[in-house]
């Protein structure tokens, strides 16, 4: 697993004034420490030029080269990244490569040189704005995020069709800002040991969050005004966790940060795949969500038991067909399989729709509340679901598989979508394909209707898995990528918590597993109200587990359920997050949290 540049610390004077605290989305975790450097793309001005008649084959052979040249530079990235990454987390780059081939957005640049006599360069400038504009004023998170990748192309277009250099080189050893960055910037910039990234826009469905992910390296988007805040070689603090961005910080929040940076090292290396055992002698297993662009030796580096979640929404980003052929799922799996050893992966259905780009032309007015999920799988049964199920009875054969459905609302989806294992299973046999039947098939509770028929789901399920994001999303009907909501928005609310304790009682009585996997899950003063709820299993990214595991292990579970019930009382989630905060302050050594842990 790649990891991040050795920080370059500096001095601050005591009781220095001017330090300026920026708040956006933390993304990837961690802390880095050093200098930033501002990283603007300059793009190339473009003016209406007429292009002659017998100039325009010319002009078309132009744009040509420099789609050639930039698919050229793409494979160097990639090649970069195959080093960095592994050859399978490559796919994530090739959302460039496919627009560098599609005729849905060339052909019309093209027919703009030819009928407009446009040249090569004002045709493609017209053309690619006009499709940003309408990505970026889409209600679909996940296709507004793509919106970068066209604003990267158009640029390195324009800069090849005026014979520039899109090579980017940063200062060595430092964090980043821009207004916006790509999964591309964050390879190639890795080979200047970049420390870590901050981005005015974007957020957590983008390619650079997985990638920085992957790369280990502390990130934070969305942090407006911090190109206004920072200027180049200022001393900084990264705060990944937190989503922070300290500007010229103080000695004491220096060494603050510090200490805090050293303990999490210490806790990394400490870090093995056992049940971590709480004060009172409660097992709680904790496992790692892992994105298909992820890298998975990730697991045995953060001590993760497994993946208690495997997102494969990733495959559809190359927009290439045979990314979602059998054979290529089952490559990915198989890895899965054996990375998780005798620990297991849970890998999940794709869960299309909502803030996900759907592969097919389709249009919503209210995504969230519609065609997403295990309604679309089995719409598309034949072409989504089916595939998948087979490459996954596949790679069970190379280890402990277990199937994941998305947003089930209904019994009736569990009980197809196990008909359907039964069926492939049948078929794979009289294919002679190596396969194991015995797949486990576990529901993720994100719809109200599914924690208060839990104990009915668990009855009919494998397994149950409570996905906090969404479950708390559709409880409060908080859309939270809505910033004039957003605040609203809390997995501590009294009303989600009462529907984890009910998903817990359900899949005891029933001795069905029960496990959760959503952000909650690795906030670290939530944690005493989760165990105290009875939550056994829980699954985070894998660099928020050594704190996690540090915490879980401080706590007696005993003491933790007075403050759960406490919190299933209290009127509202402020006040759960007060009381958490107080118990946590009685409970817990004073030295167990550190700034990037307080909330």
């Amino acid at each position: 697993m790649s990891t991040s540049a050795t920080e370059v610390d500096f001095d601050a004077g005591d009781g220095r004034p001017d330090e300026t605290v920026v708040d956006g989305i933390g993304v990837a975790p961690g802390i880095a420490i050093g200098t930033m450097h501002r990283y603007q793309v300059a793009r190339p001005e473009v003016t209406r030029t007429h292009v002659e008649a017998e100039a325009v084959d010319d002009e078309l052979a132009l744009l040509d080269d420099a789609l050639d040249r930039a698919e050229q530079e793409l494979d160097r990235v990639r090649s970069v990244a195959r080093e960095r990454l592994g050859a399978d987390e490559t796919a994530i780059l090739a959302a460039q490569e496919m627009m560098l081939r599609d005729d849905e957005v060339l052909g019309p640049v093209r027919q703009r040189i030819r009928d407009e006599h446009e040249s090569a360069a004002h045709a493609l400038s017209n053309v690619l704005r006009g499709h940003r504009r309408r990505i970026e004023t889409s209600d679909d998170e996940y296709l507004r995020e793509r919106a970068t990748e066209l604003e990267e192309l158009e640029t390195r277009l324009l800069q090849f069709l005026q014979r520039g250099k899109t090579a980017a080189t940063i200062q060595p050893n430092s964090i980043i800002v821009a207004d916006r960055l790509t999964a591309a910037d964050l390879i190639r910039f890795q080979r200047h040991d970049m420390l870590g990234c901050v981005t005015a826009r974007g957020g957590e469905t983008s390619h650079v969050s997985i990638v920085a992910r992957a790369l280990n390296l502390p990130a934070v988007a969305g942090a407006e005004g911090i190109l206004d805040a920072v200027e180049d070689h200022d001393p900084v603090i990264l705060d990944g966790r937190r989503g922070r961005i300290i500007i010229q910080p103080r000695a004491d929040t220096l060494e603050q940060y510090r200490e805090q940076r050293t303990r999490h090292r210490s806790l990394i290396e400490k870090a093995e795949a056992a049940p971590v055992t709480t004060t009172d002698d409660c097992q709680v297993t904790l496992r790692a969500n892992v994105d298909f662009g992820e890298t998975l030796d990730a697991l045995d580096t953060y001590g993760a038991e497994g993946i208690g979640l495997m997102r494969t929404e990733v495959l559809f980003l190359s927009g290439r067909e045979e990314s979602l052929r059998e054979q290529r799922q089952y490559e990915v799996y198989r890895k899965a399989a054996e990375a998780s050893g005798t620990h297991g992966a849970t890998i999940r259905l794709l869960d299309l729709g909502g803030d996900k780009m759907l592969p097919f032309p389709h249009e919503e007015e209210n995504p969230f509340l519609g065609w997403r999920g295990i309604r679309v799988l089995l719409d598309r049964e034949d072409d989504l679901l089916r595939p998948q199920l087979r490459a996954l009875l596949r790679a069970n054969a190379h280890g402990t598989v277990r199937v994941l459905v998305p947003m089930p609302t209904h019994l009736d989806e569990l009980h197809r979508v196990r008909t359907i294992v039964t069926e492939e299973a049948e078929r794979l046999g009289t294919e002679d394909y190596s396969h194991d039947a015995d797949l486990p098939v576990g529901v993720l509770v994100e719809v109200p209707a599914v924690a208060l028929q839990a104990p009915q789901f668990a009855e009919a399920a494998d397994f149950l898995s409570i996905g906090s994001n969404d479950l708390t999303q559709y409880v409060l009907a908080v859309d939270r990528g809505n910033d004039r909501v957003a605040d609203r928005y809390d997995a501590l609310h009294p009303a989600v918590l009462g529907l984890v304790k009910r998903v817990v009682e359900a899949g005891r009585a029933a001795d069905t597993p029960v496990s959760l996997c959503g952000e909650v899950g690795g906030d670290v003063h939530a944690l005493p109200v989760l165990l105290g709820l009875g939550v056994e299993t829980i699954s985070v990214s894998p660099p928020y587990l050594p704190t996690v595991k540090h915490v879980v292990g401080a706590t007696n579970v005993a003491d933790a359920q007075t403050l759960a019930a406490e919190a299933l009382d209290a009127p509202d989630a402020g006040n759960v997050r007060h009381r958490a905060r107080a118990w946590c302050d009685e409970h817990y050594e004073a030295d167990l949290f550190a700034p990037s842990e307080e909330l």
